[in-house]
């Protein structure tokens, strides 16, 4: 219950937030379709009282959220006295506020089964959840002048230009989602990691009514088939699969590009008219704040489709003036957010140059365009058989184009703008396509491309459903049969989803939790982050924030790979290493534990040859042996160390293990398939590299379905440093 009630109150904050604006700010023309405007308004507000904030020396959100709610009740109540509300077309919000109780049950359903209802952050594979919420921590508990821990260490955390972890997150990387999560988490009282989750759900939520009215305007799609087609929206593959993958800024900017493309139509269309077009220009600035604050080096295209408009149609009316009118609004209103939020603009040259250092993302299967609307084999975006594929595509193509010639006779205008909504995209796309022969991950790119541009596409692809639904009763219904099977299809990929999500493969979790606890323990001074799960790595940065730690791999922006400085090793490695005086040890749990660096006996451990790659469930990860396997220990002091080895292990099938160290064996014992405690006493390790041998006679399996040659999995080998014989 509580994800829901979280959910339904974030959705109702944003509104709070935008509905007074809402009321003061859209023209007349669309003032009492304010239901659709004010949560992405709210949302652009609530971040840009965030942004000022964050330049004051107020320490985060915790010192400025509860009264900042004064500002959007304050606009409530003008709104309120100067009459602006308008109830006129109230009725129409009730059937996309169902569609967007039902999608939310649809997406929050399964976070809420696997966590028990206590609300978490789970990913389907990316590991941005965390990105995301260190970066609301620090807007939710910080100033931009607090130095304290990890935020002080610049040579961990320069990026470029930006040496600062507050000011990465504020100039370069995606700041608007971090804003919202860090404000809400103050007013909700919740920490960070409760909300990355939940609020990639909240954002699709808030698009959808931005979807529905997009189609009706740009595409002349009313009633319930364009409720219809925001429900494509809520169930698309594509759309679930950012949900699920934390991507925030994508989803923000979604609804940005969908503002930006209706506001600067309608204000071209104002200009070509001779009409006042300035009464678009805060809904154009609005739109352009929240894409400079999520997704900023998004403003190098977001004018595709509303830009191709513009130029297409002032070559039909052979108006330039028009044309040059809607350009200089443009130019005021890029004008007034480099005024209002410089550093965002500031930031897209070094973010740039860090996409050519860093190959973001990961490669997919590329979307041809009937996967823009769903229809994929799987959550994977495998394509659909190609008969199939190619039937549908040109089923799908040949609707388009005999709407567009529909539309040319009824509505010229139209017909370009729907062309507008689609070719520019598709012609990036290709050029993705082209690339992504060269570098693999272009297909992420492309993805990104097709999701933020995705309310512009449906706008356009289904442009023939505004003139089946008004040619007669036979054509409607073929539409709504159209739609209908549209949904089932989305439906059928994102539906296995769930049973995938109520497992997920990556959680935040009681035993990843436990690290907070060093961050209090005032006896660990500093932190270097040996753990091997990145997704494990980069949380444990997000908790740790109050101390200084490094890192041995370069883990994401602004937590680079140094010189390892801390006085003790975090780990989470399968080798367990404990030292003689327990004061040098913190074991947190069964996964995680800490060692001083320097310890008396402390020893290191890696894996050596012979082991497949690491594998964990929910509660303990382990390793396979093909038979032979080698843990290689490293001794740092002049002197040798006596340790008892513990090993939790358990066998493919029955077999035999023997333990050597260095050639000479000492111990061996019979396995079975249970997990099992082997312990071997008094082991002497010798200055330097001592190495163990774990070997079975018996030869390994292959079970049904695995290639793989098994033999046993080591689920943890404990070296527990023995008191010198001196003391004992």
């Amino acid at each position: 219950m509580p994800y829901y009630l979280v959910a339904a109150g974030l959705v109702l904050h944003a509104y709070f937030w935008g509905v007074g604006l809402s009321w003061l700010i859209v023209p007349r023309l669309w003032r009492r379709w304010w239901w659709v405007f004010a949560p992405v308004l709210g949302l652009a507000l609530q971040s840009a009282f965030v942004w000022y904030a964050a330049h004051t020396t107020v320490k985060g959100a915790n010192g400025y959220a509860w009264w900042s709610e004064l500002l959007p009740l304050s606009l409530i109540g003008i709104g309120l006295w100067r009459q602006r509300i308008v109830w006129s077309s109230a009725s129409k919000f009730m059937p996309l506020a169902l569609l967007m109780v039902v999608a939310g049950w649809f997406l929050i359903s399964p976070m809420a089964a696997w966590s028990g209802g206590k609300l978490t952050s789970s990913s389907l594979g990316s590991c941005d959840h965390a990105d995301y919420a260190a970066g609301a921590r620090v807007l939710q508990e910080y100033s931009r002048n607090d130095q304290v821990g990890f935020l002080g260490l610049t040579e961990v955390t320069q990026v470029g230009a930006v040496e600062g972890f507050f000011e990465y997150f504020v100039i370069l990387n995606h700041f608007t989602p971090s804003a919202i999560i860090a404000h809400n988490g103050t007013v909700f009282g919740y920490e960070s990691h409760q909300l990355v989750s939940i609020t990639g759900v909240v954002f699709l939520l808030l698009t959808l009514p931005l979807v529905a009215f997009a189609v009706r305007v740009l595409a002349g799609v009313r009633g319930w088939l364009a409720t219809a087609v925001a429900g494509l929206y809520a169930f698309s593959p594509l759309n679930a699969y950012a949900v699920h993958h934390a991507a925030l800024g994508q989803l923000m900017a979604a609804g940005g590009i969908a503002l930006l493309t209706l506001s600067v139509v309608s204000a071209g269309q104002d200009a070509f008219a001779g009409r006042s077009h300035w009464r678009w220009l805060p809904l154009v600035v609005v739109a352009l704040w929240i894409l400079a604050g999520s997704y900023n080096f998004i403003l190098t295209i977001c004018l595709a489709p509303a830009g191709g408009w513009l130029a297409l149609e002032a070559l039909r009316r052979k108006d330039w003036r028009g044309f040059s009118r809607s350009l200089f609004l443009l130019a005021v209103a890029i004008g007034v957010l480099a005024v209002c939020f410089w550093g965002r603009l500031d930031g897209l040259a070094e973010r740039f140059r860090l996409f050519e250092v860093y190959n973001f993302g990961w490669p997919m299967a590329l979307l041809t365009p009937e996967g823009w609307l769903g229809l994929v084999q799987d959550f994977d975006f495998a394509p659909l058989p190609p008969g199939l594929r190619v039937s549908l595509g040109l089923l799908l193509g040949a609707l388009w184009v005999g709407g567009l010639c529909l539309w040319l006779r009824r509505s010229p205008g139209r017909a370009l703008l729907i062309v507008a909504l689609v070719v520019p995209v598709l012609a990036g796309w290709a050029l993705l396509a082209w690339e992504s022969r060269a570098r693999a991950n272009a297909s992420y790119d492309a993805y990104k491309l097709i999701g933020v541009f995705l309310p512009c596409l449906l706008a356009g692809l289904l442009g023939w459903l505004g003139l089946a639904w008004r040619a007669g009763v036979v054509a409607r219904t073929l539409a709504i049969v159209a739609v209908a099977g549209l949904l089932a299809a989305n439906l059928r990929v994102v539906t296995p989803l769930r049973a995938k999500m109520a497992n997920p493969p990556l959680r935040v979790d009681g035993a990843l939790l436990k690290i907070r606890a060093l961050e209090q323990n005032d006896a660990i001074s500093s932190l270097n982050l040996r753990v091997e799960e990145f997704w494990s790595r980069l949380w444990a940065n997000t908790l740790l924030l109050e101390k200084p730690h490094y890192f041995l791999t370069h883990t994401y922006e602004a937590r680079l790979n140094t010189e390892l400085k801390g006085e003790w090793d975090l780990s989470d490695s399968l080798l367990r290493t404990v030292p003689r005086k327990a004061v040098d040890f913190v074991a947190l749990n069964e996964r995680f534990f800490a060692v001083r660096v320097r310890a008396e006996g402390a020893i290191s451990a890696e894996f050596g040859a012979g082991w497949h790659g690491q594998e964990r469930n929910a509660e303990k990860g382990w390793r396979w042996n093909r038979g032979e396997g080698t843990l290689i220990l490293h001794n740092p002091a002049d002197e040798p160390v006596r340790v008892q080895l513990v090993l939790r292990v358990r066998a493919i099938s029955g077999r035999e293990l023997r333990i050597a160290a260095n050639g000479h064996q000492i111990g061996q014992s019979l396995l079975g398939k249970v997990e099992q405690e082997i312990t071997v006493d008094d082991v002497v390790l010798v200055p330097g590299r001592t190495e163990l041998f774990l070997t079975s006679p018996a030869p390994p399996e292959s079970p049904p379905g695995d290639g793989r040659a098994l033999s046993f999995a080591l689920y943890r080998a404990e070296i527990r440093a023995l008191p010198d014989a001196a003391t004992r």
